[in-house]
């Protein structure tokens, strides 16, 4: 747990999530996901539970309150890079509410989750941020430098399933 003060005198206060956070952290993740260019988020409070909960998380969150109101929620998982042969997180969401941007908050969840992963024998924090998010990439510069030599690809919808269907075709 992390508990700081702002200069507005909030008190921040970062913990793990739990089951009963469901219907907070998915409503940030709308939020976020509109925000982040009109998309639908899917993420609900029973993806959260279902998917956070299991006996194979897919990912952990993180928490952050203002004055014990939730203000901020960070989403990630575990991974490793073979060519450092360590481990590190992969942050898939952070989100800080409005109200409670340049309060400290997006930077308590960053701090917070650098020494969980050190803690845990990690050595590495990744992130990505849309191109077109010029204030969270203002925010992420101050964290860490923008790496300039990776491309980032990814297979959604249908071309995953065109990638799987390749597989499956061939008999795998």
């Amino acid at each position: 747990m992390s508990d700081s003060k702002t200069d507005d005198t909030h008190s921040i206060n970062v913990r793990p999530a739990q089951r009963d956070d469901a219907d907070a952290i998915a409503r940030m993740a709308r939020a976020l996901s509109k925000s982040d260019g009109e998309r639908i988020s899917r993420f609900s409070a029973t993806a959260f539970l279902r998917d956070g909960f299991s006996d194979l998380p897919a990912f952990f969150a993180l928490v952050a309150e203002c004055d014990g109101i939730p203000a901020g929620y960070a989403v990630y998982y575990w991974g490793y890079d073979t060519d450092s042969a360590t481990r590190g997180i992969y942050l898939a969401d952070l989100y800080v509410d409005k109200k409670r941007r340049r309060a400290g908050v997006g930077t308590a969840l960053m701090t917070f989750i650098s020494l969980h992963t050190r803690e845990q024998g990690g050595r590495w924090l990744f992130w990505s941020v849309l191109k077109r998010n010029k204030a969270a990439r203002k925010f992420y510069r101050h964290i860490a430098p923008e790496l300039k030599d990776v491309v980032i690809c990814a297979a959604f919808g249908t071309t995953f399933d065109q990638i799987a269907d390749r597989a499956q075709n061939a008999g795998h």
